[in-house]
């Protein structure tokens, strides 16, 4: 008696993912804290096809179902229809295996691009890979002979580009092609393509490049604090932004860097070390508790408290968010209570930045007048004129006088992640606002 042949199993990366997207679109869970759990894949896979079902998920549910493709076979599982069709036309191109499912998905790829274009739908291309040059230890010259001596082409623009000029050239980078920043100096630009060969590359396990995302970056370029000053990071772990105050701050001067968490303390001590932060003194400590005695002469005061975080595009969101009133409420309380203790705590404060990864006015332009409305020794900046004008994005103008001068990066318009900035400055005597 002959054997009956099992059938092809699906390969387990797809099963491995599906499983993850109905999870998370059924009961609301965190794409990254699943993908962590499922300890036998490869992690790296799933998030690209996950990272391609977020940014394109519309497409995927109208492909689906303008071609009927469940519906004629209703054995097929949703999810696992979902990741296949995903990463046909929008991943790899490609799928792997001969199993029923995957056969069936192949066989409807004409029909699903059909549906993709007819709908009106395009790729989201992700935004450009931002790598920072770490000046503690590399130099802006070194790079640019290191990326020539490895045959990158640096596209260079005119002096007085304008903004639009500027995103433009961004968005038609060649793949062998990179920029340097209009804004941040030390920044540059590569095709997205290339994401993963800098998050692999030597220079970056030697902190000599820095894997920082351009708008995170403006903190501490709007911050500028001179050579040989006194700052307060408040809320400082990973690292990221102390470290790129450092580098502003040419390795002079001190730099008060407080994490509460023990963990992320542990990271801060950690890439401040490796990084050659000579200037950098981390505190583990509550920032509420710093003061003048704590942290003695202090004049500039980064502010980048915890957040909803919607902003991030590192974030896969596969279901459609909704705002939290009550987790934002709660949020912007600890924010009001941190940025106004910025301005009461350190008598010879001048200058505050208050940055976050969030896209809600409860976080931003509202906190932003509150705190100018208890605290009026400070006056607001114009982010916009800091950058030279060149910017588009600010806050929302019908809140007089606050949104106007503060700045929104959005990662469609901007190409970059999500972040609100405001700047404030000590009022001296005779100020007007």
């Amino acid at each position: 008696m002959s054997k009956i042949p099992h059938s092809v199993k699906v390969p387990t990366q797809y099963r491995a993912t599906a499983k993850i997207l109905k999870q998370a679109l059924e009961n609301q869970k965190s794409i990254k804290s699943l993908i962590f759990e499922e300890r036998h894949a490869r992690v790296r896979t799933l998030h690209a096809v996950l990272r391609h079902y977020s940014d394109n998920r519309a497409a995927v549910e109208n492909a689906i179902e303008e071609t009927g493709l469940l519906k004629d076979n209703p054995n097929l599982d949703q999810y696992l229809a979902k990741v296949l069709v995903t990463e046909l036309i929008f991943g790899r191109k490609q799928l792997n295996g001969e199993s029923k499912p995957v056969q069936k998905v192949r066989s409807y790829e004409e029909k699903l691009q059909q549906a993709i274009s007819g709908g009106g739908f395009e790729k989201k291309e992700p935004n450009p890979r931002y790598v920072r040059i770490n000046t503690n230890l590399f130099s802006l010259s070194e790079a640019l002979e290191y990326l020539a001596s490895e045959e990158w082409r640096r596209k260079e623009l005119p002096a007085d580009v304008s903004y639009a000029d500027f995103l433009a050239a961004i968005k038609a980078l060649e793949e062998d092609e990179f920029m340097t920043d209009l804004h941040v100096e030390g920044v540059l630009i590569f095709h997205h393509k290339w994401a993963n060969y800098w998050a692999t590359h030597d220079f970056v396990k030697e902190k000599k490049f820095i894997l920082q995302n351009k708008a995170t970056c403006l903190a501490a370029e709007l911050l500028a604090p001179p050579p040989g000053s006194t700052v307060l990071d408040m809320c400082a772990a990973p690292g990221m932004k102390t470290l790129h105050l450092c580098n502003v701050m040419k390795n002079k001067g001190r730099i008060y860097a407080v994490e509460q968490s023990k963990e992320r303390y542990h990271s801060l001590c950690s890439i401040t070390n490796d990084a050659g932060c000579e200037i950098v003194t981390p505190i583990l400590d509550d920032a509420l508790r710093m003061n003048d005695e704590r942290c003695p002469e202090v004049e500039y005061i980064l502010v980048d408290p915890s957040c909803s975080g919607n902003g991030m595009q590192s974030r896969i969101n596969v279901c459609d968010e909704q705002k939290d009133e009550r987790r934002l409420f709660k949020l912007a309380g600890l924010q009001v209570k941190i940025l106004s203790h910025a301005m009461r705590a350190f008598p010879n404060v001048k200058r505050i930045a208050y940055c976050t990864c969030s896209l809600w006015k409860e976080e931003n332009e509202k906190v932003v007048q509150y705190c100018l409305q208890v605290n009026p020794s400070f006056k607001l900046l114009s982010c916009k004129k800091a950058l030279r004008n060149k910017w588009q994005n600010v806050g929302d103008t019908e809140l007089a006088k606050i949104g106007k001068n503060c700045l929104y990066c959005l990662p469609d318009s901007d190409l970059t992640d999500g972040i609100f900035l405001a700047l404030f400055e000590k009022r001296r005597d005779g100020d007007e606002d």
